[in-house]
């Protein structure tokens, strides 16, 4: 079964939800509309593939409604079907040529590292962003990874035009209702790309309190990002605090608004974080502000109405390696203050009803210990791993006045135990409501939610909530960022849980649960369109166990469409497949359920989700096992999820893609380099790839931060762990020239504070350098056998084979960690990286759906070019794709090679990339299509907030 409540929707929003029905499309004009269908294949022909489908059923009513039109029917579209082998044969792909790929000439810089090795960095010199070389390059890599991908562009069409189907572009986040009586919600709207947040009351009409489309239209009409990073009410809800990130470094601009008056207030504040809390007299405003390195380091409080110049500094963390962040507790009651490295933590309260009160320490740091504070009447909850493996949760009397005399050792005598340490459950996070505290566990990677009865003795009345299937992902609150701190404000006087359901094959649900009568409530599901409704029953899900390199069982979840399952065919069948992982900062890669990835399920993709050391999906342990000295179990785990994956007849290395992000992008990097012949093709943005240069250097905003991570090169140790596996330093020119490297597309951002964007720049100019080099190598190698006596071709080296080679894609956006910005120009970047790895591994181009396909419905898929990515040959169709004529099939992107590679020449640019016909969207730092980031409000990483970790799950 799905989900325990697939279906199940009671609220009478979720019913609004339902009987919607099927969204008109903003992909393109109505078919009436004949002047602005005109004007918009005039734009880009390549848009005829998204108005095929509407156009022949237009033609259909036609006929079928006016029976004498058949014969003019027929007279327009006989020409056309006589002349497309002619069509066919004056645009054949084969007499195509790969354009020139760019150069990036090295520049020689060496020196003696504190160890006493030569070091040397031949593209150091792409650090420097004002460089105008620098900026050409990047151009020209734009302008390159457009080109060789032009013959993806109708694929890219069609699958924006699926991707936009599926999405509810009127969607309504779940209710709210606040103290004052209105119902707090956000929405899309069709055709925009951002939100409006609005509230309602009974009898009165909606109301819009902001319109981030407006703001961004005007306001930050000329900024390169835009983005609300911060977004908090008041407790009497007379004010909101807003927070625009305009350039994707993740420094809000914070503006009031009155909400009676409908007015701005004079207050602005600069530079914050995304940590802001209002104290309760709803005067006091409490925010952290970033340092040079991106590091959230000052605790500042504002009045409102007073000169932000005079802020009140309340606390400055001055280790380089400690990070502040700031939350209110459930009961309002309390700001805790947190002050963490990656492993180490100090809290701090302040009482939210005093606005004079200051900090005061409850726990100092202690070398590996975290805490995690919450209020509950006269007690804190604190989680901690102290002495433990993973963690455990205990109560300590709040302190007084009385005890300002006493020791920290003497206060946490005081502590009185609410759950025990268990070597095999984590206790990932946990809230309290009035009479309940619920525990949010996680065992072999299964989610499980605890709720205990507070108003019972020795907390040994609890239960467990039950769910059906066993790959799924739990949320606290909302995925909605602002519903979420909103509910979180209102239910602790309640006996109402609310959590998000997910799963790879359920859509999200927030969940309304009665923790007295255990009852659920769904309050808000996701609504997936599409050309046919979802069918969740079409698709499956499972956890299979790889055993890695030391014995240990690495676990590896799996979705895909059933009936497309190639070891269910006879003869069996290898699927294409994208393998994600993470494998970083104690993070999860929890299995949810993403309506773009239907696009790749429906062409035949398994998508696998290798849960490897590194993340804490297995418990804290598995973290350990994975970090540090240690880090290089990361990267076998992932190859040997691969070598599982192609082993048991899923795929093989010539259907097997790659994905990773962030630091999940240092572990592309990292298995490409130790394993390139295991992958056909791998997908990264904003990867961590010059690990040593950078964490060799304190200045690069989060190095210091990461040394409890990855390790301080500085450490000998430490230093020769890194050169085994830094992506960067370990590029394999040889194999490169050879072909043997999977495809390669990756990601940067301009103004990613979290990855430079230097490091994707570097890493890619390197590969491109090194396989020249050794292209000219080989070929020397290879002449010089032939001259020797008695050498002859057979005897020689082999020659040089350009049609092996793989591509390498770069493209660097001005944007920041999390890419761009609104529900529409998040979906164009995203076509773009799927038609990549559609065209890479040879998979279908158009979606298969099952008893639908025939003829008709495959000639008019878009006539898809062969690749240029691998010799030429014909896709393995699943059994029901070769039913089709070939000829009118179209079914799969075929390859081929011709040979005009990129020998050391210099880009012949024409033209600055562009984005495919992109609504103007700003550039984003966190916030994408289906609010995919669940925020927890944690320090960052290269992706530890579980912003980044939603963005990475959802694809």
């Amino acid at each position: 079964m799905p989900s325990p409540l697939s279906g199940a929707l009671t609220s009478a929003a979720a019913q609004r939800n339902l009987a919607a029905g099927p969204m008109q499309s903003t992909v393109y004009p109505p078919l009436d509309d004949v002047e602005a269908l005109d004007k918009y294949m005039e734009e880009d022909p390549s848009n005829i593939v998204q108005v095929l489908p509407e156009i022949a059923v237009a033609l259909e009513r036609l006929c079928l409604g006016y029976p004498d039109a058949c014969r003019d029917v027929w007279a327009h579209l006989k020409p056309l079907l006589l002349n497309r082998r002619a069509l066919m044969v004056t645009q054949d792909p084969g007499e195509r040529s790969r354009p020139k790929s760019p150069v990036c000439t090295p520049k020689p810089n060496k020196w003696v590292n504190v160890h006493g090795e030569e070091w040397e960095d031949d593209y150091s010199w792409l650090n420097d962003r004002e460089n105008p070389e620098v900026l050409d390059y990047i151009r020209q890599e734009n302008e390159y990874a457009d080109k060789v991908l032009a013959h993806t562009k109708p694929l890219r069409k069609l699958l924006y035009k699926e991707f936009v189907a599926r999405i509810d572009e009127n969607e309504e986040s779940a209710m709210v209702t606040l103290p004052d009586g209105w119902k707090y919600y956000s929405k899309k709207v069709a055709g925009e790309e951002y939100r409006l947040h609005c509230r309602i009351k009974d009898g009165e009409e909606e109301e819009v309190y902001l319109d981030e489309n407006q703001l961004a239209a005007t306001d930050f009409a000329d900024a390169s990002c835009f983005r609300v990073g911060v977004l908090k009410h008041s407790p009497d809800c007379r004010l909101i605090a807003y927070g625009i990130d305009s350039t994707g470094n993740e420094r809000n601009t914070i503006f009031f608004k009155d909400m009676v008056t409908k007015q701005l207030l004079d207050d602005r504040i600069e530079g914050v974080y995304e940590d802001l809390e209002f104290g309760n007299d709803c005067k006091t405003v409490y925010y952290t502000i970033l340092d040079d390195c991106e590091r959230a380091y000052k605790l500042m409080r504002h009045r409102i109405g007073t000169d932000v110049t005079l802020d009140e500094v309340l606390y400055h963390e001055e280790d380089e390696m400690f990070f502040l962040s700031l939350t209110k507790t459930c009961d309002g009651n309390y700001i805790i203050l947190n002050s963490a490295a990656q492993i180490t933590s100090e809290t701090r309260f302040i009482s939210a009803h005093d606005p004079t009160n200051l900090p005061t320490l409850l726990f100092p740091r202690a070398e590996n210990v975290k805490y995690t504070c919450e209020h509950h009447g006269k007690y804190f909850y604190i989680l901690t791993n102290e002495a433990s493996k993973n963690n455990w949760l205990f109560r300590i009397p709040i302190p007084t006045d009385a005890d300002d005399q006493k020791s920290p050792e003497e206060l946490l005598e005081l502590r009185e135990t609410v759950i025990e340490h268990r070597d095999f459950v984590l206790i990932e996070d946990f809230e309290v409501r009035r009479n309940h505290l619920i525990v949010f566990e996680r065992s072999s990677c299964v989610q499980n939610v605890r709720i205990i009865d507070l108003r019972s003795d020795n907390f040994n009345s609890y239960h467990y909530i039950g769910f059906s299937e066993m790959v799924y992902s739990l949320y606290p609150g909302s995925v909605n960022e602002e519903i979420a701190d909103l509910t979180k404000s209102t239910q602790f006087d309640t006996n109402i849980l609310r959590f998000t359901y997910t799963s790879f094959i359920q859509p999200k649900q927030v969940i309304d649960y009665n923790m007295d009568d255990r009852t659920m409530t769904v309050v808000h599901e996701e609504t997936v369109g599409g050309i046919f409704p979802y069918d969740m029953s079409m698709y499956a899900s499972k956890r299979i166990l790889t055993t890695g390199w030391d014995g240990t069982s690495v676990p590896v979840s799996l979705v895909y469409r059933r009936d497309l399952l190639g070891l269910n065919m006879n003869p069996p069948q290898p699927n294409p497949v994208l393998l994600h992982a993470y494998g970083a900062y104690g993070a999860f890669v929890n299995p949810i359920f993403s309506a773009s990835r239907l696009s790749l399920l429906d062409r035949g993709f398994i998508y696998a989700a290798a849960h490897v050391r590194g993340g804490a999906d297995m418990g804290n342990g598995w973290y350990e096992e994975g970090k540090l000295g240690k880090k290089p179990n990361t990267f076998y785990d992932f190859c040997s999820a691969a070598e599982l994956l192609i082993k048991e007849g899923y795929t093989v290395p010539s259907k097997l893609g790659i994905y990773g992000r962030s630091a999940g992008g240092l572990l592309i990097g990292a298995v490409i380099n130790m394993r390139p012949e295991l992958f056909q093709a791998a997908l990264t943005e904003v990867p961590f790839v010059d690990v040593i240069n950078t964490m060799f250097d304190p200045s690069i905003p989060w190095t210091a931060f990461e040394y409890e991570e990855w390790g301080n090169p500085n450490d000998y140790d430490i230093y020769e762990v890194m050169k085994t596996y830094c992506p960067y330093t370990n590029i394999r020119g040889e194999l490169l020239a050879k072909g043997v490297y999977p495809h390669l597309f990756v990601a940067g951002g301009m103004n990613d504070p979290r990855v430079a964007f230097w490091e994707p720049l570097k890493f890619v100019a390197k590969m491109r350098g090194e396989r020249r080099k050794w292209r000219r190598n080989l070929q020397e190698a290879r002449e010089k056998a032939q001259k020797e006596e008695g050498q002859d071709d057979a005897g020689a080296e082999p020659g040089i084979d350009k049609t092996q080679e793989k591509m390498i894609i770069l493209r660097v956006d001005d944007a920041g960690h999390g890419g761009n910005s609104g529900q529409y120009s998040y979906l164009d970047d995203l076509a773009f990286e799927y038609a990549f790895l559609i065209d890479a591994l040879d998979a279908p181009a158009k979606p298969i759906y099952p008893g639908l396909q025939g003829p008709l419905d495959a000639a008019l898929s878009p006539m898809a070019s062969p690749s240029l990515f691998s010799p030429a040959s014909t896709y393995s169709a699943l059994p029901h794709m070769v039913e089709y004529p070939p000829r009118l099939a179209g079914l799969s992107i075929q390859s081929l090679r011709d040979g005009g590679d990129d020998w050391d020449s210099e880009m012949d640019g024409d033209r600055s990339r562009r984005s495919m016909d992109r609504p103007k969207g700003k550039r984003r730092g966190k916030d994408d299509l289906e609010e995919r980031e669940y925020r927890s409000k944690t320090k960052g990483d290269r992706g530890q907030n579980r912003v980044f970790q939603w963005v990475a799950n959802l694809w």
